[in-house]
């Protein structure tokens, strides 16, 4: 007899489970943020951060559903998978990125497309993965792949709507503390110590929660499909009104239009799922009425048209200006549309049960998708591979000229082989063509060179302590190409500039408050002579008395732990941080 939890037991496991992911994301987050081990080895912290964001939930739910031993399994093939993509999309990154506090720093964070491509992937894996266990087969009946599927995705809804109202909640408290002048809870909620935790925690407890209470789920999903399946006359009106408009229209109209290929699929995408939802798991019980079965029978036909128009418009825009990066995610996304719509438009036709052979056809085109996200996440068919080997092949065979070659694609969307082809071309024998590839690859952002920015006058300062002068070096920066780290000084009026050493070489940094200050822009001067803003340093809100002691010196530089220096005055502590968005505000010293 194979360990199967439950109970109370089952109920501890799972928030240990969420207590151990909130430990360890937090954990990673702190060495990114202090710029420390693994934080520094993108193939180690890549796999580590997208393991500890989606690991922790597979098991969760398959705690429900198989023997632990199984369910320890599934959870150890699925982070290998995971790891394995990680690491490939960290090393066909980039190498490093850049910041504007330190200069280039390692490529670390995987790509938003693999979190959420595998994120979908996963998703199906595991409701596939946990219907082949419950039938005890490789493809289970449909009514259990729809349950499972259908289940998981409900519990992650609602697991998503419990740890938003838990936030709301914890903020509500916030707030009517702050009424009585307590602002320990809203400061307790901002470390990022509890907030990461607790918030994982919180999303294990609902997962849990909407797992033994299946007859919730199982309400929740089915007055969903409802709701949806109500919708599929509506869509299929309306698709299909476009779709017989296009003899009188033509396409060209369409052409116009950048993004018409994406927003076909889209309605393709939208079909099917309505489809689906109308269908449910097929069982003769459920079978909808009759103007859903007529409205399903023409949904089905639709998405061939759609899908044929989309690819043929992928076809005209390779042709004329070769693969990209989206292009190939477009080009995987249209081959999956066809299949679903080749097999859908089949069971439109075919006499018999209503679209009954969707049930086979669905889990077919699952694994085509889970076989499309292997091949774009490994070398296999990676779009920046693929991009950078087609644009590089229409230069070399002249079927583009070399004033309309976007070598800004190689830099900004090429990753790791945009740089190699970059580099090759500046080792290249052709001057312009390698002075310009050495421009590229010392850019700094996509817009360095785009927009021109004037240096702020010197007037425009007034300098602390009194009479110290800030460094012509400062007033005739050139802050073109980096637009977001110049001093943001409002257009009319002056900011303040103090001078303080923070690093302890000798040298001040410069800090600049503008208007009524909450935050100091810290700018410190590289080895190059070059100013770089170095991080920002937030304020307590509304206390004037903070900044006059900053004007007039009142403070001192005091080491901490990282490089720089801490600014203590009247017993207050106030950190240099590399963002925007304070953790948590100072409070204002009496």
């Amino acid at each position: 007899m194979e360990e199967t939890f439950q109970g109370w037991e089952l109920f501890v496991t799972r928030l240990a489970i969420g207590l151990v992911q909130g430990l360890a994301l937090y954990a990673l987050y702190s060495a990114l943020d202090d710029k420390v081990w693994p934080a520094s080895q993108g193939l180690l912290f890549a796999p580590l951060l997208l393991g500890c964001l989606f690991i922790p939930t597979v098991l969760i739910s398959a705690l429900g559903e198989m023997p632990l031993r199984i369910a320890l399994l599934w959870s150890a093939l699925a982070l290998m998978v995971t790891a394995g993509f990680a690491a490939f999309d960290n090393w066909s990154s980039w190498p490093q990125d850049w910041a504007y506090s330190n200069g280039w720093r390692p490529h670390v964070v995987p790509s938003a497309k693999l979190f959420f491509f595998w994120g979908v992937g996963l998703f199906i894996a595991h409701a596939l993965v946990l219907g082949g266990y419950a039938d005890r087969r490789f493809m289970a009946r449909y009514p259990t792949h729809f349950d499972t599927a259908w289940k998981l995705a409900v519990q992650l809804a609602l697991a998503g709507l419990f740890v938003g109202v838990f936030w709301l909640l914890l903020w509500l408290g916030a707030g009517l503390f702050n009424l009585i002048k307590l602002d320990f809870f809203q400061r307790l909620i901002r470390h990022s110590w509890f907030a990461i935790p607790v918030t994982a925690l919180a999303a294990a407890g609902a997962l849990h929660l909407t797992d033994i209470r299946p007859a919730m789920v199982r309400g929740a999903r089915t007055l969903l499909l409802t709701l949806l399946s109500w919708l599929l006359p509506l869509i299929s009106l309306i698709v299909a009104g476009f779709v017989m408009s296009l003899p009188f229209t033509g396409l060209k109209t369409l052409w116009s239009i950048g993004h018409a290929s994406a927003l076909l699929l889209v309605a393709a995408a939208a079909l099917i799922v309505l489809i689906n939802a109308a269908h449910q798991d097929g069982e003769p019980e459920h079978l909808p009425p009759r103007i859903l079965r007529l409205s399903g029978k023409i949904a089905a036909i639709l998405p061939a048209p759609l899908s044929l128009i989309a690819a043929y418009a992928l076809l005209l825009r390779v042709n004329q200006h070769g693969w990209s990066v989206e292009r190939v995610m477009l080009a995987a996304s249209i081959i999956a549309a066809l299949g679903h719509a080749g097999g859908y438009a089949w069971a439109a036709v075919r006499p018999g049960t209503w679209l009954s052979p969707i049930k086979t056809w669905n889990f077919g085109m699952a694994l085509l998708i889970l076989a499309e996200i292997v091949a774009l996440f490994t070398p296999i068919a990676s779009p920046e591979r693929i991009a950078v080997s087609n644009q590089m092949a229409r230069l070399s065979d002249r079927r583009i000229a070399l004033k309309e070659f976007d070598f800004h694609f190689l830099r900004w969307q090429g990753g790791r082989y945009g740089m190699e082809a970059l580099q090759q071309l500046a080792a290249g024998k052709d001057a312009d063509v390698a002075k310009k590839a050495r421009d590229i690859l010392s850019q700094q952002n996509a817009y360095s060179g785009l927009v021109p920015i004037p240096p702020v006058p010197a007037a425009r300062f007034a300098v602390y302590p009194q009479g110290a002068k800030l460094p012509e070096s400062f007033v005739h920066m050139d802050w073109n190409g980096r637009l977001w780290a110049r001093p943001r000084c409002p257009a009319s009026g002056t900011c303040d500039a103090i001078l303080a050493d923070l690093d302890g070489d000798g040298r001040p940094e410069i800090l600049i408050a503008a208007g009524p200050a909450f935050m100091l822009q810290v700018f410190h001067q590289e080895a190059d002579g070059a100013w770089k803003q170095a991080g920002n340093i937030f304020l307590p809100p509304r206390c004037d008395s903070v900044m006059e002691a900053l004007r007039q010196g009142h403070f001192q530089a005091v080491p901490p732990a990282s490089h720089w220096n801490d600014i203590e005055l009247n017993g207050m502590r106030l950190h240099l941080r590399e963002t925007d968005t304070p953790l948590e505000q100072p409070k204002c010293p009496t």
